[in-house]
């Protein structure tokens, strides 16, 4: 019975439990929130299980600059004492340096500084005059007075010296003996007190080859076609006496009225009177053939009117006095320099690479005249002293050359290829040879295969 109840009973709760959850629906909170999502409109989900993920720009790398290193040309055992530096010229950037601010001798680059000094004190425009004078208490007498004009020529009427244009001898004998009809010349006293002395000046350690191999002449203030045996040969054979040449070729241009006199050296008097004169071609004209085939006459002669022009006199002496004078007005740091010649064979001369890299800054810069000197440098592959040299550089490579017996010297400007414009100058010292120079060529073309990735090691 009991068991009966219990049985009973259990029956009725669950019928009870389940006649409740009829009307009142499930008790549980899970099954609560079930139903609404059921009677509710869908929900727009809030999350995924894998999200995408966000897209963004990635940081813009900037690219890196390629080195480029010519130290297995700087290495080779033709290069000797190697100081050179590279810079570029758009930001004065240094991009190569070897011992640049040490001076050493510079051979030829001197001309460089030449012809700036030049172009300070007498100007692109200046002309040398040649002149004539007779005697006034002695008409027979003449005297010829050198000013300085190396170009002064005696090549002929139909003929050309190898100074395009240059005044000539026979134009000054056609004056005197327009001046005095009845004239007869019984003596020619050569004045070339101006500078150089009485024979001319040949300095002691300048190579004697110069004279026999006929790129140099004695300084002084008067000789004819820089004293050349050849007037039209750029290296012709010179003598130890220019001054007495010059009054050979002048006789010999007077002719008949001339025929005996007597040829001396002596000083004009104040009381001389003109009879002839000629003008030499502008200075601009003189540096620019002095510096494409490296005239050395022409360099000693302007470096002598620079001299004097600032108020010296014109001596081998006076010559780092007067350029630091004359180009006191640019800027450069000139204290070290040291000018035994205005040619610069003198293995004495001291100027750095660093400082004609500042120049050659100027130069670029057309500072004053001097996009002149950027103009007269030889050109590769063109007429002049790199007419042989950087064949694969064409056009590409301006600069001065200079060799001595003890160094091979360059300095310029490169166009290279990847368009970046380089200002260099490089010394190769120590007794040289052909192949020093081609090492140094090598090492120069190096610089111009780098251009801009140009690295210091």
């Amino acid at each position: 019975m009991k068991q009966a109840l219990i049985g009973i009973g259990s029956g009725l709760g669950a019928g009870l439990i389940a006649l409740g959850l009829l009307f009142l629906g499930p008790l549980s909170p899970a099954d609560s929130t079930s139903e609404e999502l059921v009677s509710s409109p869908t929900a727009a989900p809030q999350a995924t299980l894998n999200p995408v993920p966000e897209t963004t720009e990635p940081a813009e790398i900037e690219p890196q600059l390629i080195q480029c290193s010519v130290s297995t040309l700087e290495d080779v055992p033709e290069i000797l004492s190697l100081q050179a530096q590279v810079i570029d010229a758009s930001n004065g950037a240094v991009l190569f340096d070897r011992a640049s601010q040490t001076p050493a001798r510079s051979a030829s680059v001197m001309k460089l500084f030449t012809a700036a000094a030049a172009l300070e004190t007498l100007g692109p425009d200046y002309r040398i005059t040649t002149r004539i004078y007779v005697d006034a208490e002695d008409p027979g007498k003449i005297y010829f007075v050198g000013a300085g004009d190396v170009t002064l020529s005696r090549a002929g009427v139909n003929q050309n010296s190898v100074y395009a244009k240059a005044p000539k001898l026979i134009d000054l004998a056609s004056q005197v003996t327009r001046a005095a009809s009845e004239l007869v010349i019984t003596e020619i006293v050569l004045d070339s007190s101006l500078y150089g002395g009485a024979s001319g000046e040949y300095q002691s350690v300048w190579d004697q080859r110069g004279l026999t191999n006929g790129y140099m002449s004695p300084v002084s203030a008067l000789q004819v076609d820089a004293d050349r045996m050849d007037p039209g040969l750029k290296e012709s054979p010179r003598s130890n006496d220019p001054v007495s040449r010059a009054g050979l070729w002048l006789k010999e241009a007077l002719g008949e009225v001339a025929l005996d006199a007597e040829i001396t050296k002596g000083i004009t008097p104040a009381t001389a009177v003109q009879i002839a004169s000629v003008q030499s071609r502008p200075i601009s004209e003189w540096i620019d053939y002095m510096l494409v085939v490296s005239d050395n006459s022409q360099a000693e002669a302007l470096a002598r009117l620079v001299s004097l022009d600032v108020g010296l006199d014109g001596s081998f002496d006076s010559l780092t006095k007067a350029f630091q004078i004359a180009l006191r007005g640019t800027g450069l740091d000139l204290s070290d320099i040291v000018v035994e010649d205005g040619s610069g064979l003198s293995k004495y001369n001291q100027i750095s690479p660093a400082l004609v890299n500042d120049l050659l800054l100027l130069v670029d810069q057309s500072f004053g005249d001097f996009k002149l000197i950027r103009l007269g440098m030889p050109v590769s592959g063109t007429p002049g002293s790199l007419s042989y040299r950087f064949d694969d550089a064409v056009g590409s490579i301006t600069a001065k050359t200079g060799w001595i017996r003890t160094g091979y010297t360059l300095a310029g400007f490169i166009e290279a290829p990847d368009e970046t414009k380089l200002i260099f100058t490089i010394y190769n010292l120590g007794e040289v040879s052909a192949a020093n120079r081609e090492a140094m060529d090598e090492l120069v073309m190096g610089f111009y295969d780098c251009g801009a990735a140009l690295v210091n090691r």
